[in-house]
């Protein structure tokens, strides 16, 4: 029986997956099965076809990831962000799905630490889309802000202080980083390539 699957899109989004460095490879082939894809209109051929997909794609991350650097670029990416938040800019990795998932995301963290009170000045994240074009590019969108304050003059200006600091860090990591300065649009970072190792099973 012919699947019934569109076998190039759904290896895509294996790459994708596997290739993030987020998710543990047990759980790749039910990400596709049940969420990317319609589980109820998968036949025995599609699942088996996902799974030795899965399977193959995982094995080559890994065989791959035999020759990386001690450092992968996003190790160099965390530690830009741990320099960040250690600035009292609260930085995410993979925020939700849209910027506006990855707002969200921000102010759970600001409320989380005590709001006005805690101090944060600013915030950077990437959310999953963003991450899924740095795999397959090695350009990564950053989004920023200067803080959860009523004032918008002073909230703008605060936004492009933080947004140039982003960009120095970033430039220091070895990255190159491209910023029009205008506080509607978000930074670029060229990675090189994404290179990150998954988690432990």
């Amino acid at each position: 029986m012919a699947l019934t699957l569109a076998p190039e899109d759904t290896r895509g989004r294996i790459h994708d997956l596997v290739w993030s460095g987020f998710h543990p490879d047990a759980d790749i082939e039910w990400m596709i099965t049940d969420e990317y894809l319609d589980p109820d209109e998968l036949t025995a051929e599609d699942r088996a076809w996902v799974k030795e997909e899965a399977a193959r794609a995982c094995a080559a991350k890994h065989a791959d990831e035999a020759t990386w650097p001690a450092l992968t670029e996003y190790d160099r990416l965390e530690a830009v962000f741990a320099q960040l938040r250690g600035e009292k800019i609260i930085a995410l990795h993979r925020a939700g799905n849209t910027l506006a998932d990855g707002h969200d995301d921000v102010r759970e963290h600001w409320r989380a630490a005590g709001r006005q009170d805690s101090g944060i000045r600013g915030c950077c994240f990437y959310h999953s889309q963003d991450l899924d074009t740095a795999v397959r590019t090695g350009r990564l969108h950053l989004a920023f802000s200067g803080g959860m304050i009523p004032e918008i003059e002073q909230r703008e200006a605060n936004t492009v202080v933080v947004g140039h600091r982003i960009v120095e860090l970033l430039r220091a990591a070895g990255f190159g980083a491209h910023w029009s300065g205008n506080i509607e649009e978000r930074i670029e970072a060229d990675l090189g390539q994404w290179r990150k190792r998954g988690p432990a099973a």
